[in-house]
């Protein structure tokens, strides 16, 4: 038995099925792989909107437990974050749906991110993000430090 072009040649199998797409060849389309690489691409979406969210809560709480070393480097990254996270939602309308699920999944992962990038433990930062999700989102937004 012959590997599946999907599995052997994955570019070539998606070029393969946008050629019987065009041509309105549906009977010969690899269904049950196209709606596996679909499904795939909306949750690669759903992933790097955690992805992004993670990174901009990881440089928020730098910012609010370290504000002896904010600079431009962080400032960039927070807006960067906070641009591209609008600019996903934007192209993908769809996603907002799942920016609450997003935001609760992002916390982990940012609360490595800041553990490996400061000199504070996990058991420094609060067990739930400190901030409200419109604040993440908010341009004007920038937190003040805790006080320690």
């Amino acid at each position: 038995m012959s590997t599946p072009l999907h599995d052997a040649d994955f570019y070539s199998w998606t070029r393969e099925q946008a050629a019987l797409l065009r041509e309105r060849r549906l009977d010969e389309l690899d269904a049950e792989h196209l709606i596996e690489e679909l499904l795939d691409l909306g949750a690669s979406q759903e992933r790097e909107l955690e992805s992004r969210l993670a990174v901009l809560i990881a440089h928020l709480l730098k910012w609010r437990y370290q504000p002896e070393r904010q600079g431009k480097s962080w400032r960039a990254t927070i807006k960067e974050q906070r641009y591209r996270i609008a600019r996903l939602l934007q192209k993908n309308p769809g996603l907002k749906s799942q920016l609450d699920d997003a935001f609760d999944a992002s916390w982990f992962s940012a609360v490595q991110k800041a553990v490996k990038e400061t000199p504070f433990d996990e058991d420094d930062f609060p067990e739930h993000c400190p901030f409200a999700q419109s604040e993440v989102l908010d341009a004007n937004f920038w937190p003040e430090s805790d006080g320690t």
